[in-house]
Formats: structure tokens, sequence, C-alpha cells
């Protein structure tokens, strides 16, 4: 019996295969049709169920409408971009315009002059040593003439040209420096931007002039109005009425090396 059932497990795998192999081979034989499914249809959600092949085709079409809408929201961004970088461009244009170049030409000149009848008539009052006594007016008429130079330099041909410029600062014996600068003078902006610059350095000398006078007891108002008016010829006067009033010019105002040391430390 036990020499039967060990005869038995040989043979029976090679009767399986012989009964097999004609099957595969017949099922091979048949062709299959894809099968075609309607989304809309009630048999395709059964389906979907079903076959997961099914699932993937309908994420991978349903998968194509971001791109799309990607698409359009990058081209409303673009659009969107280069309006705003034409509105700021327009805005620019019109804040360092010509007109607004006048109007600093303005504040430049006038401006001023409440801090120069400040230091004139009332020299040693609280309200002049407050709004003197620091640098808030020089900076704020310094950044006006920073607007002008911005504003004309943006400007085709809003500067004079480099050439004329050049003639000014010409040390050869033939050059006119004179009549280079007078050229210069023809262009609007550059007027304003010269004037500008006078303006505020003897803004910034007169308040040395008025400070010197509170620390050493000079009297200063003359001093100060002339600076005003012609520039370096008022600092000239305060040097005079130093000497005469026997308080000296000011000497080395270059701290001692000592000094320095101390008030770091």
């Amino acid at each position: 019996m036990i020499r039967l059932n060990k005869l038995s497990y040989r043979i029976l795998p090679v009767v399986a295969i012989l009964f097999t192999t004609p099957l595969l081979q017949h099922v091979n034989s048949f062709t299959f049709t894809p099968l075609q499914v309607s989304p809309q249809s009630s048999t395709s959600a059964t389906l979907m169920k079903r076959l997961p092949h099914v699932r993937t085709l309908s994420i991978k079409t349903q998968t194509k409408t971001p791109r799309a809408t990607t698409t359009a929201l990058s081209v409303i961004d673009t659009s969107i971009l280069e309006s705003s970088t034409n509105l700021i461009a327009s805005s620019i244009g019109d804040i360092l315009s010509n007109e607004n170049i006048k109007q600093a030409f303005s504040i430049a000149t006038f401006g001023p002059q409440y801090l120069w009848i400040l230091m004139v008539l009332f020299p040693n009052t609280q309200v002049t040593k407050k709004v003197m006594g620091g640098y808030g007016g020089i900076i704020a008429f310094s950044l006006v003439h920073l607007f002008i130079v911005i504003a004309s330099a943006s400007q085709e041909n809003g500067t004079a040209p480099m050439a004329e410029f050049n003639g000014v600062f010409d040390p050869s014996p033939d050059a006119n420096p004179q009549a280079a600068m007078i050229g210069m003078m023809k262009y609007p902006n550059f007027v304003t931007e010269e004037w500008s610059h006078v303006l505020t350095w003897d803004l910034f000398v007169g308040r040395w002039i008025w400070l010197d006078g509170l620390k050493r007891g000079v009297f200063t108002p003359h001093s100060v109005l002339l600076t005003n008016l012609i520039g370096p010829p008022g600092f000239l006067l305060h040097c005079l009425t130093c000497i005469v009033t026997g308080k000296g010019i000011v000497g080395n105002e270059v701290p001692d090396e000592e000094e320095g040391e101390s008030e770091t430390l």
C-alpha cells in the first residue's frame, strides 16, 4: 500500500500537466476587447468599485483640470505683475517730474529762512536752541537737495552735459572754466541743484557760527545774517568779531588722544 501511494504521488503531477496544457493553450487563443465604460452610466459606478484600473483612468482624466487652472492663474499673475510694474513706474515718473523739481526749488529757497530768523533775531531763546541745537534742519534740506539731484538725473537731458562739467575743472591754459560754468547755468535743473546746494551749506555754516557764539559768549546775529546773504564773508566777520572781543579765533578742534580715550572709556 505504501508503494502504491508513492507511485501515485509521482504520476499525479504528470497527469495534471497533460490535462492543463491544452486548456491553457485554448485560453491563450482568445482575443480580449478593451472594456468601454461611460463615466455617466450606473454600470460604470459598479465597475469602478470592482476594477481598480478604471478608477485610475478616471483619476488621471480629472487631474487635467487643475493643470489648466494653474496655467490660467500664471497668466493672470503675469498680467497683474506687468500692470503693477507699469503703475509703479508711472508713479515714480510723476514724482520725479520737472514740476516737483520746481517745488523743491521753492522749498530749498524759503524753508531755511525761518531758521535764519530764529538765529538772527532770537539767538538765545529756548525755541531757537531746541530747533537749531540738533541737525534736524540741515538733514531736512539736505534731503530736499538729494531729491533734486535724483529727479534731475532720472530725466533725459535733465542735467548739464558731462563735457561742460569737465570744462569747469579744466586746468589747461587754453580752457575757460567760467564760460563752461555759464554754459551749465542754461540748464534749469542744474541751477536748482546748485542753488539748493549753496543754501544748505550756508545754513550749516550759519548754525556753526551761532553755536560758537553760545559756547564762548560771542555776539553773532550780524555774522549769521551776513552768512545768509553772501556766505563766506559772514564767517570772516565772525572771526573778526572774536578777535575784537578778545575771544580769539577757534584753534585746532581735533580732540587730544587722551581726551578721546577717556570719552571712550
